[in-house]
Parts: C-alpha cells; structure tokens; sequence
C-alpha cells in the first residue's frame, strides 16, 4: 500500500467545460505541488463517449473510469469503495451533485470527503432538485470549497457548518493562455482581419445568457457596421442561437465556433471578451481572457468584482442588455486598449500553482485531523 496520503477527485465524465476545465489544471498541478492525486471519472450512462476521462488521457493526467449504469447503480458504489480503500490514508474530493451522492453512498464518513462548489446552476426544476439534494450531503462532509465569496451565505443557510466551509478560486496555466500566443487565424471563420470581434466564451445554455449577448451585439452593431461576434463553446441552446441571431438580423456576422481545445489561440483573436452570465462562481473564462490581456465587459456576477476589483474593465448588472451594449460600444471607442495589468492581476492570484497550494492546506489540515502521517 502507499504510505503517502492520496487524494482522489470524483467528477461525473459527461462533459467538459469550465469545472472540468478546472480539474484538469488542478490534477498536475497538484503533483507538481507534492500532493498525490488521481481523477476518478464516473461514466455517464447515456454516452458512448466519456469526454472528461478522453481529454485528461490526452493530456497525459493520471486519471480512471468508474463504470456507471444509471443514477443508482450500487455497483458502482462497490467499485468506488475497492479503489479508495486500496490506498492507506485517502481523501476523496468531489466535484458535483452526481460525485457527492456517490461519495455519500460508498464512505458514510468512514474517511475524510472534500467537497467544491463550482458554481450555482439552478436552472430547471431537476436541476433545483439536485442542488437541494446536494446541499443536504454537502452538511455530512469535512470541507466544503466555494471559488465565489458570495456562495458562503448560502451554504450556511443550508445548514452547512461555517468552520466547514474554505474559500479557494479557481486558478489557470498562466504559461499556456499569454497575449503572445500566435492567434487564430481570423480569415478562417470569414472574419475580415480589420474587423473590431468581441468573443465570449461559454456553454449554450440558459444560466450563460447567450441570448442576452446577441441582444446587446445587436445594438453595438447597429451603430457600428464593422464589428463581429465570435462565441466558442456549445450546449443545449445552440439551435436557438442561432436562430435568434437570425431573428436580430446579425446573423452575417456571428460565428459559432463550438467546442474547442485550441482557447490559448482563440482570445488573441479577440479585440475585448465579454462575459454576459446571469450568475457564475468564478468563470474560467474570465481569467483566460485576462491571462490573454482582452478586454473584459463582464456582468456583476459571482467573484467577479473581486476579480476585478481596481482594474480597466467594464462590470454591469446580470441581465441588463442596455448596460451591456453601453460597456460594448465604450470598447469599441477605447481600442486599442492596455490589458497587461489584466493578466498581471491573474498571474499573482490566480495561476494553478496557486490553487493547487491552496487545496493542499485544505488537504493537510484534514489529514493532521483524522490522524494520517505523513511519509
């Protein structure tokens, strides 16, 4: 058996968009910081493929697939159990409501559990349900992680222990998104290279608000014949997307670039990043984009203020399409614009590095608690 103390990260593998994001920069990042750590992905039933355990095997992460076969399948609590017990002193780290339930089911507070919020999402009635399911398990775990300050009030509300809970933000590869990255070519998605594009960069789906951003796109352009609009990720809202710019009449110069794994090359490309979300914890997005040097229109979301806080960037309130077309159209007249403080902000207090440090002190002091030696 090892004699160094392991931590084991649980993530449902259906997807990958910022939270998975997140874990696959922590994962290296937390071996390079001296910590063990492996990537438990459990399977999703209703895929062939399991896109979070492909792309950490691409990228060379330590990482493994628990066999699921439904949203209760007690097969995959034995499983889970075998592979966390073959280890000496093991912390499971869950991420998401599908990953707490079965971290519940399979330990029962036999071995220290660590939990991160990784954002609201109560979109849907299901999704509300699982949230409340949630935050009753998150009750019977040691640590709860928030990457947003404002998520503490309502986690205490939910009868979390305030002692319990650790803020830790979320943190990106520093190296890998730099202004200096040669940028996508603009030529390829028929955008004129003199061409004023704003990006953003976003799952399709309700609680981003993609509508909302075409809305006010909509407005800036009608003032200014020679801006685009490049959007990089997809989602459930693609379809009404597109239809919807169809609808403004924008649709010539929107460009829907789906799911990518070149984002180092993509914000370059930008003129300014805007982030229109009607609620966030702490987007990945926004750190990338500053780690790029864009611009930065953002909506007043999450820990974004305090991201922000001090810097030239544009904040508005969620789900204001005048306000956010205004903070558009001000870019606009401010290009070229000085973004270096931007990525020196994000170097200092949001790199891997940092993050990973700062779930190693969470990880220590539980070991110390629950009595694990160190080798």
């Amino acid at each position: 058996m090892n004699l160094e103390p392991r931590v084991f990260h649980l993530h449902s593998s259906a997807g990958v968009y910022g939270a998975e994001y997140v874990l696959l920069g922590l994962v290296p990042a937390l071996a390079r910081a001296g910590v063990p750590n492996t990537l438990l992905c459990l399977d999703s039933p209703l895929q062939m493929a399991q896109p979070l355990f492909e792309r950490a095997r691409t990228l060379g992460i330590l990482a493994e697939r628990i066999p699921c076969r439904g949203k209760l399948d007690w097969s995959t609590v034995h499983t889970l159990r075998k592979r966390i017990m073959r280890e000496n002193q093991p912390i499971l780290h869950v991420h998401g409501y599908k990953s707490a339930f079965y971290a519940w089911l399979t330990l029962r507070g036999t071995r220290p559990v660590v939990a991160t919020l990784h954002g609201p999402t109560p979109i849907s009635t299901r999704l509300r349900i699982y949230n409340r399911i949630e935050q009753w398990l998150l009750r019977r775990f040691d640590r709860v992680c928030v990457v947003s300050a404002r998520m503490r009030e309502d986690l205490i509300a939910a009868g979390v222990r305030e002692e319990r809970i650790r803020l830790v933000e979320n943190g990106i590869d520093t190296d890998r998104f730099r202004p200096d990255v040669a940028p996508l070519p603009r030529s390829g998605f028929g955008i004129p290279e003199a061409a004023f594009v704003f990006g953003a960069s976003m799952r399709l789906s309700e609680e981003k608000n993609p509508l909302g951003l075409l809305d006010a796109f909509a407005t800036v352009s009608e003032q200014n014949p020679a801006v685009w609009l490049a959007i990089a990720g997809d989602g459930p809202l693609r379809a009404e997307v597109t239809r919807h710019a169809e609808r403004l009449g924008i649709a010539a110069r929107v460009r829907l670039l789906g799911a990518r794994d070149d984002m180092e090359r993509y914000y370059p490309m930008l003129d300014c990043f805007v982030l229109p979300s009607h609620y966030e914890g702490l987007p990945l997005a926004l750190l990338e984009a500053m780690a790029a040097a864009r611009p930065v229109v953002s909506t007043n979301v999450g820990q974004v203020s305090a991201v922000l806080a001090g810097l030239p960037a544009h904040l508005v309130p969620p789900a204001d399409v005048p306000a956010l077309a205004s903070a558009m159209q001000a870019c606009v007249r401010r290009n070229p614009f000085p973004g270096l403080d931007l990525r020196q902000r994000v170097c200092e207090r949001y790199s891997a590095g940092r993050m990973a440090q700062a779930y190693a002190d969470v990880y220590r002091d539980l070991w110390r608690t629950h009595g694990y030696v160190f080798a």
